[in-house]
């Protein structure tokens, strides 16, 4: 398992990578000024 940090992770890229990564079973964290729909949900999930 690895550790990634995301800047901006609320962008159309970045949310579909960190999911990616995510059910790789690698620990995601990230950031953003704001982060809307899809984005949002599917980041919760």
């Amino acid at each position: 398992m690895q550790h990634f940090h995301f800047i901006a992770i609320g962008g159309a890229v970045m949310h579909q990578l960190a999911s990616h990564l995510k059910i790789k079973e690698n620990k995601i964290t990230g950031s953003d000024d704001a982060i809307y729909e899809p984005a949002k949900s599917n980041l919760e999930n």
